[in-house]
């Protein structure tokens, strides 16, 4: 846990109880909390106060927060606008200036780390020393490989 872990702990669980938030908090399930702890934990790390937190610190606090939990796809497809929710609500109470800014910022950082699909190649990588692919009996790099 971070430097700022109990401050941080305190705006969530404002945020939650809140009648934006709980809105927002049911809508994406029991770890909404959870997932807000550790998001703005890890964007504040042990060296920036929850109110000074930028556009770089919503990245990390996607990244690396969020990337330690097992999200549900369920989760990841409401995650951004969690977070977005939760910044705007953070201004509105006065405690970050540019919250609705920053819930912009982490929606789109949130829907292009968590969403992303992962990309598997179709072909296996063939090394110069195994056997060519057209079936010819020759090793790769006495073959095909310079075609």
């Amino acid at each position: 846990m971070g430097a700022f872990t109990e401050t941080v702990e305190h705006w969530v669980s404002e945020f939650v109880t809140s009648t934006q938030g709980e809105r927002v908090a049911r809508d994406f399930g029991e770890r909404a909390g959870v997932v807000l702890v550790s998001f703005l934990d890890n964007a504040c790390g042990s060296q920036v106060a929850p109110e000074d937190i930028g556009e770089s610190n919503i990245v990390d606090g996607v990244a690396i927060g969020l990337g330690r939990l097992q999200l549900t796809d369920a989760e990841r497809e409401k995650a951004p606008e969690l977070l977005e929710g939760f910044l705007a609500y953070l201004e509105s109470s006065g405690r970050l200036g540019g919250g609705e800014d920053l819930g912009r910022h982490a929606r789109h950082t949130a829907t292009a780390h968590l969403l992303k699909k992962q990309q598997r190649r179709s072909t296996i990588k063939i090394g110069p020393n195994d056997p060519c692919p057209c079936g010819s009996g020759k090793k790769y790099k006495k073959c095909c490989m310079n075609l």
